[in-house]
């Protein structure tokens, strides 16, 4: 089994490569971010510096479907390389863009090493509304966890540089001297604009639709973006927003989504770049506006932005903007000399070779030359490599799915590298484990319909094989998502395995049963209550059957006395675990009440609940002390009695420590939890209840306490509990991997 630390993937480098520049962000973000970090690749490779990619995985990304184009194609051209998990790099200095970016690195990467780090401060602290989004100094303790340095802050404008001065003031940050320019190659964005404006002006602008993007009142969006014969309004990166303000699209409006083209061929079909968003949002630069002003366009701008931008754009209000467009629309010279101070302003101001002199100043000149365009040097690998395996699990109302990938995951001999990829928010818990991961929301989480979700799955799933590479799939979950289909046709050499729970309640639908087909493998990971299954697997032939799986083996559970000195209970207390699902499907503050009720009448003991990874919100209550021990089953030992939901985790697991429990099923779940609850208590490994209520917990609980009860119940199931199936699962997804001829 793995150890449970953090861990160097396998597959790693032979060699540590060598770079100048390690580019730290989630390389999925669309929009200003992704672009700011292209031109200053390109800047790199023009000046002889050498970049690589890690991408970090956040919250800001949940619809977006793979790594920005802005990067693909540089990495695609060779200039950058992009670190997979496992490799050995050690870069001259590391360029951290987006806080909020870095305020969830806390999982370092094993093998990778660094001289120093800058974070690149592209977002402000606090919004409009003074709502804080990240904390400066947890960032930089992250960072120093993560590559060992204390990072200098380097803000991105006086926006930004204003709120971070507070910190620095009292020395809880490093702030650099100056600001962090974003960079454009102004060559490539200008435009002639020698003709002036046509007899109709063309007003544009160009953002992600987000609300934040727009101005918040229907009559500041008509102001702004008139509905008129006397105008043209064309927009890229779509309308949502506005829409939605408005109830309608303007007639005279031109709508373009976001991504339809290059920024470039629509800035050069504008005159004026009218840019107004929404009163709470703090907008810290704008790589919007000087792209705008890079090609010639005149922009109109909110007053706030002259501090940033000064002279470089016209500056007025929303009602306004049409009198100033008439103004310079009627003057040739005055539009023509506005036009020049924009373009000059970002040519001194955010040139390729104002970002190539600050980089040599803080690392000096490149180690060795790397000209635009030539390939990174192969990465040699010591012997065979391992087969990467992605594990795939699907959202369920707990941690299940999860669970029981990572307990295979975990038993997979060295020609197996696990990398995991889950629909459950609890998927960071794998880091822990030394694997990698990557989450995508779920249908619920987006709170989309399966029509809009199962494209989006589709590409992102297809996205993430082809970045990753992997040999084989290993997914857990009910039903098979339409996109494995997809991907199956696409990638039709990868090896597809279907961890497929037994259990399912009769009325289940057994239509996703058909896609066994696609599977090379079925494996069924045993329950202990097997014969009172009456699902629709029963009598299937196309599964191979293991024990029940679970994270943790007995010999990893510890004793009484171990597991209530890691917890910091009291030796002799009379303790009561309660532990009823992840928090999602089920409102547990009922359940919590019933059973703090039955225990006020008990003096003497402890009520302990657990708040699951996955739980959206901390279950409170005055009486009941709240843990989050995961693995849960390495400190249940801990506990005189328990109430545990029927799910499969908790309810193998509590079986497996010899816990004597109360057994609570959940109604409108997949799994058949009342045939699971009814089992234990017929064969006497616990007591079991239809629901959570106090006559039904009291009684449940006197016969716990009945004199010889508990004993008898820890030996009933220490009796009957089977070994692990686990390993066993492991071994199958290894053995077919050797007949596919993927592993020796």
């Amino acid at each position: 089994m793995r150890a449970m630390t953090y861990g160097l993937a396998k597959g790693s480098v032979s060699m540590v490569a060598d770079y100048d520049v390690l580019m730290v962000s989630d390389l999925r973000l669309p929009g200003g971010t992704t672009a700011s970090m292209a031109e200053e690749i390109r800047a790199h490779s023009a000046a002889g510096y050498r970049t690589a990619l890690l991408h970090v995985n956040s919250s800001l990304t949940g619809k977006a479907l793979g790594f920005s184009g802005h990067l693909v194609r540089l990495i695609e051209a060779g200039l950058a390389d992009l670190v997979l998990p496992g490799d050995r790099v050690h870069a001259r200095h590391a360029l951290v863009r987006q806080p909020i970016v870095a305020h969830g690195m806390t999982d370092p990467q094993r093998g990778l090493t660094v001289d120093g780090v800058s974070v690149i401060a592209n977002h402000p602290v606090r919004d409009a509304a003074q709502v804080e989004q990240y904390d400066p100094v947890a960032v930089t303790e992250n960072m120093v966890a993560y590559f060992g340095h204390k990072p200098v802050w380097r803000p991105i404008g006086p926006v930004v540089r204003q709120q971070l001065l507070e910190y620095a003031t009292r020395s809880q940050i490093k702030l650099a001297d100056t600001d962090w320019r974003n960079l454009i190659d102004v060559a490539a964005w200008s435009r002639d604009r020698s003709g002036g404006v046509g007899p109709v002006p063309v007003l544009g602008r160009h953002s992600r639709p987000h609300p934040a993007k727009w101005p918040r009142k229907a009559a500041d969006i008509l102001a702004a973006y008139p509905d008129a014969e006397d105008f043209r309004v064309r927009i890229l990166g779509g309308a949502e927003p506005a829409y939605k303000v408005l109830g309608r699209i303007p007639r005279r409006w031109l709508v373009e989504p976001f991504g339809a083209r290059h920024p470039a061929d629509f800035l050069a079909e504008i005159d004026f770049f009218v840019y107004y968003h929404h009163p709470s949002w703090v907008e810290a630069f704008g790589r919007n506006i000087i792209e705008a002003l890079a090609s010639g366009a005149v922009a109109i701008l909110p007053e706030h932005f002259r501090e940033t931008y000064g002279d470089a754009a016209v500056y007025a209000q929303p009602a306004e903007v049409r009198s100033v467009v008439a103004r310079l629309a009627a003057d040739p010279d005055a539009y023509a000399e506005q036009s020049t101070r924009g373009r000059e302003y970002v040519a001194s101001r955010h040139g390729f070779q104002m970002h190539v002199d600050r980089l040599a100043a803080e690392i000096g000149e490149p180690v060795t030359s790397w000209a635009a365009g030539t390939p990174a040097p192969s990465r040699t690998r010591v012997g065979t490599p391992p087969a990467r395996v992605l594990f795939v699990s699907s959202n369920g109302t707990g941690m299940g799915h999860l669970t029981r990938l990572l307990a295979m995951a975990n038993r997979t001999s060295e020609r197996i590298e696990p990398f995991f990829f889950s629909m459950s928010s609890a998927v960071p818990v794998v880091a822990k484990f030394g694997y990698h991961w990557e989450y995508c929301p779920s249908r619920d989480d987006l709170d989309v319909t399966a029509r809009e979700w199962n494209p989006f799955f589709a590409a992102r799933f297809v996205d993430v094989i082809r970045r990753f590479q992997p040999k084989a799939l290993v997914f857990d979950g009910t039903w098979p998502y339409r996109g494995f289909g997809e991907a199956k046709e696409i990638f039709p050499e990868l090896v597809y395995i279907w961890s497929r729970r037994a259990m399912w309640v009769p009325e289940h639908r057994t239509d996703g049963l058909d896609k066994s087909a696609w599977f090379d493998l079925v494996i069924e990971p045993g329950e202990i209550a097997a014969e009172a299954d009456r699902g629709p697997t029963v009598g299937r032939e196309d599964a191979r059957r293991i024990g029940p799986v679970t994270l943790l083996d007995h010999a990893d559970l510890l004793s009484r006395e171990q597991a209530r000195a890691e917890l910091g209970m009291d030796p002799d207390e009379q303790a009561m675990l309660v532990t009823l699902g992840g928090g999602n499907a089920n409102e547990l503050g009922p359940d919590l009440e019933a059973i703090a009720t039955v225990m006020e009448r008990r003096p003497g003991w402890t009520v302990y609940a657990t708040r699951a990874p996955i739980a959206r919100a901390a279950m409170t209550h005055a009486d009941i002390r709240t843990i989050s021990p995961y693995p849960l089953s390495r400190v249940m030992r801990a506990f005189d009695v328990a109430v545990v939901a029927c799910g499969y985790n908790a309810y193998h697991e509590t079986i497996m420590a010899g816990v004597p429990t109360i057994f609570v099923p959940k109604p409108k779940v997949t799994d058949d939890q009342f045939a699971r609850a009814r089992y234990a208590g017929e064969a006497g490994l616990g007591v079991s209840v239809e629901d959570v209520s106090p006559v039904a917990i009291e009684g449940a609980l006197a016969r716990l306490l009945a004199p010889g009860e508990s004993e008898r119940i820890r030996d009933r199931c220490a009796a009957l509990y089977p070994e692990n199936g686990a390993a066993d699962g492991a071994a199958l997804l290894e053995n077919v991997l050797v007949k596919k001829g993927v592993i020796r």
